[in-house]
């Protein structure tokens, strides 16, 4: 069974990112040694040093300025099929007891699982369900392979990182709706993203501080890169404004592979004759 690695984008929420995602993970008995938070430049460095417990995680690498580019940092220096965890700084719980399959597992367990998955599928990549609240995923599948959703702040790949096919080109300038083109494009590329639709967590997606600014200030971008995906994408998604006026692009439930695999309870480790090729 491949080991994995936990990676953390972090800019300018040194506290935060001790309080929240590095405290989850230290609850939920992930070890230290899977655990790697990135940080922007030295002056950072300097500061998260002074800030985080270096019993919560191993390394604190100095990446790129920049949530695309530091992603795109992380996934080049990273071996070639190596299985990497995205998590955001500010994860404050991440909750598994709505899933028959994960119920009463940990977090360990739950993510080895998704890349066995993700793998048994013949697919690349894997998220959750991006909202917490349990009325909305209730309801859901457990596990699907369509056109969904791949929120950013906690997701996993199966690196590739010379596939030029999955660079980020709409998105990168602004850091906007960047997880809305990587989702496009892994599906565009494999034919399905897998998506754990009972597991939820906790965050807050629009604070006041972190790289990508404050809500108010990520209007206008959001709305600019809406707008680029839907020209470039519009046959995969259209665009919708919230009463907040937020603009979100909008992703239809399209599935490229008509011969899906079923899930089972105990999936499959070997590879997949598509694995085998990449």
């Amino acid at each position: 069974m491949k080991d994995y690695v936990i990676c953390i984008p972090s800019y300018k929420r040194s506290q935060v990112c001790q309080d929240k995602t590095l405290s989850t993970l230290n609850h939920q008995k992930i070890p230290k040694d899977k655990i790697i938070v990135y940080v922007a430049n030295k002056e950072e460095y300097e500061l998260y040093k002074n800030v985080l417990d270096p019993s919560f995680y191993s390394k604190l690498i100095i990446g790129k300025k920049g949530l695309v580019q530091q992603r795109d940092y992380i996934m080049k220096h990273q071996p070639k099929s190596k299985h990497i965890v995205f998590l955001d700084d500010d994860l404050a719980k991440i909750d598994l007891s709505l899933s028959p399959l994960f119920r009463g597992k940990n977090l360990d367990h739950f993510i080895r699982t998704a890349f066995q998955i993700t793998e048994k599928e013949g697919a690349f990549i894997w998220g959750v369900y991006p909202v917490f609240n349990p009325f909305f995923r209730k309801p859901r599948p457990e596990i699907s392979t369509a056109l969904k959703y791949i929120v950013g702040a906690f997701y996993g790949i199966i690196n590739r990182p010379h596939l030029k096919k999955l660079d980020l080109t709409i998105t990168k300038e602004n850091g906007q709706k960047e997880d809305v083109e990587r989702t496009i494009k892994y599906f565009l590329e494999d034919g399905k993203v897998v998506r754990f639709n009972k597991i939820g967590f906790e965050t807050k997606y629009y604070g006041k501080e972190g790289g990508l600014g404050r809500f108010e200030d990520r209007l206008a971008p959001m709305k600019e890169a809406s707008q680029r995906l839907e020209k470039k994408y519009g046959n995969y998604g259209s665009i919708k404004t919230r009463k907040n006026g937020m603009t979100e692009f909008v992703l239809k439930n399209i599935n490229n592979d008509k011969n899906v695999k079923t899930i089972k309870s105990k999936p499959i480790v070997k590879k997949t004759k598509t694995q085998k090729k990449r």
